[in-house]
């Protein structure tokens, strides 16, 4: 079954609970994700946002309810070929950098892709101009601060050149100067790419095309720009 590629990413009613006992911490979700726009994810702490981010690529399949990654659903047996769309760079940089040199870590993905070693090489360079970190390729990841780690796990994902973004707290432990220069890379991706990003940073939030405000696991607005937004939740 495939749906209208209108959207890069749709999600139709879904529910997950982490136990069966436990209540769920995903209720009904229904959102589109446009293509070649960036979208927000917002709202408080326990939301579930970052158990929907998971739903996305496949790191959690669906309980209840589909998932469809440009048109394709999102099931075990597609999982993989989804995968290679979607790139996630997770909140906490250590749960995603596995090598102790910066070059090594940013090359893993594409060394996967059946890449020759001058289109890898290529790769890493241009993601680490990307995400300003060509000045770590020689060091070692664990000694980097928080922020330059963010930096890397970021430039990993670029590497690989998916189609769909998703950034959890992209903007979050990271100095004012790179800060400014992420919200900048991030706005040029549109038209190129579809971007996802979970944040709490009201500055992301003014630039968006779309946000998505999750509170208790379900979704409890859409709104099309900043300032419906802002007044909605903080005015009224």
């Amino acid at each position: 079954m495939k749906l209208d590629t209108e959207y890069a990413l749709s999600v139709r009613n879904l529910s997950y609970k982490y136990m069966k006992n436990q209540p769920e911490v995903l209720r009904n979700i229904s959102v589109n994700f446009p293509l070649h726009k960036i979208t927000a994810i917002v709202g408080p702490n326990g939301s579930g946002k970052t158990t929907l981010m998971k739903h996305f690529n496949g790191l959690f399949l669906a309980q209840n309810g589909e998932i469809f990654v440009n048109g394709q659903v999102l099931i075990k047996k597609t999982r993989k070929t989804i995968q290679k769309q979607i790139g996630l760079v997770f909140q906490n940089p250590d749960e995603q950098i596995f090598y102790p040199k910066v070059y090594d870590d940013v090359s893993f993905g594409p060394r996967n892709m059946n890449l020759s070693k001058a289109e890898i090489h290529e790769r890493v360079v241009q993601a680490g101009k990307s995400a300003q970190i060509s000045h770590l390729m020689d060091r070692i990841t664990f000694n980097l601060s928080f922020g330059e780690k963010k930096k890397v796990a970021f430039a990993g994902i670029l590497a690989m050149r998916p189609d769909i973004l998703v950034l959890d707290e992209p903007t979050i432990g990271i100095d004012p100067w790179s800060k400014d220069h992420f919200i900048t890379l991030i706005r040029s991706f549109s038209p190129e790419k579809t971007v996802i990003v979970i944040t709490h940073d009201f500055e992301i939030m003014k630039f968006v095309d779309y946000i998505i405000l999750m509170k208790e696991g379900e979704v409890k607005g859409k709104y099309t720009d900043f300032n419906s937004f802002f007044q909605e939740e903080f005015t009224s």
